[in-house]
């Protein structure tokens, strides 16, 4: 089923998530408009995660739809989803540390093979060149991440910020229309901080639709075009950063609490 199209690549209405008793997301709806970056920010038990999971169909909806690129996608499984254009990476870092940063990145690359890539890589002649064309296109994105040379080195020998550089070129493997980061700068350093926050930049003006859960203020602020916030599972922002900065709900709920909780 389809919808018309519009300048939103995604569009979650009116999206509700019980869980027994306990409603984690209450009623949210927001936009993704194509080519924009989103933010989506609010304290621990907000339901920014459950609300990650709700759009890449990890888990179902009470009620509410989810539309992507202008198909309702609302009972779609998450392995349904991904070859439309979603690709996230998770708040835990989701890598194989028995393979190297090559053989990882390639795992991404499953969307762009229907039958499997295991299976389209065994596939006789086309199998060799399909084989050829994905590491082609996995060393290029190590090659964007600046991991080009560790391509050989497994990947649990690498740093926590290398190896969320490394998820983040995995999901970006498949060509993704829309690229979901799950708090990508949490446990990195300064320097780490820096150099995720200039790939995300080339990627925003390249064109490439982003939501992007995120504690730090500062980081998600200066990398989003709009930001969506939520507490307790309701919605009480989405506006532009600087209107969200000042909002005095946000302040209330998120920005004014985390400041005392730094003070101390």
């Amino acid at each position: 089923m389809t919808t018309p199209e519009t300048s939103a690549l995604l569009r979650v209405e009116s999206v509700v998530r019980r869980f027994g008793g306990l409603v984690a997301v209450d009623n949210v709806t927001f936009e993704i408009p194509r080519g924009l970056v989103v933010g989506l920010i609010g304290p621990n038990g907000a339901g920014k995660s459950t609300m990650f999971d709700l759009i890449t169909g990890v888990r179902a909806l009470s009620s509410g739809d989810i539309h992507f690129a202008g198909r309702r996608v609302t009972r779609e499984p998450a392995h349904a989803r991904s070859p439309q254009g979603m690709a996230r990476t998770f708040q835990i870092v989701r890598l194989f540390p028995g393979l190297n940063v090559l053989e990882n990145v390639l795992l991404g690359l499953h969307p762009r093979f229907p039958d499997g890539i295991l299976r389209s890589l065994l596939a006789g002649r086309a199998g060799v060149r399909q084989e050829r064309e994905a590491r082609v296109r996995a060393m290029h994105m190590l090659e964007f991440i600046g991991l080009a040379h560790r391509a050989g080195d497994r990947v649990g020998d690498l740093t926590l910020g290398q190896q969320r550089l490394v998820d983040v070129a995995r999901a970006l493997a498949s060509d993704p229309t829309l690229l979901m980061l799950d708090e990508p700068a949490a446990g990195l350093n300064d320097a780490e901080t820096g150099n995720l926050a200039e790939m995300l930049s080339g990627l925003r003006k390249g064109g490439l639709s982003m939501l992007i859960v995120e504690h730090d203020i500062d980081f998600i602020m200066n990398a989003c075009d709009k930001i969506v916030v939520m507490d307790r599972g309701v919605k009480i922002a989405d506006d532009i950063p600087a209107k969200v900065r000042t909002d005095e709900n946000v302040i209330a709920a998120y920005i004014g609490r985390r400041a005392a909780h730094a003070a101390h």
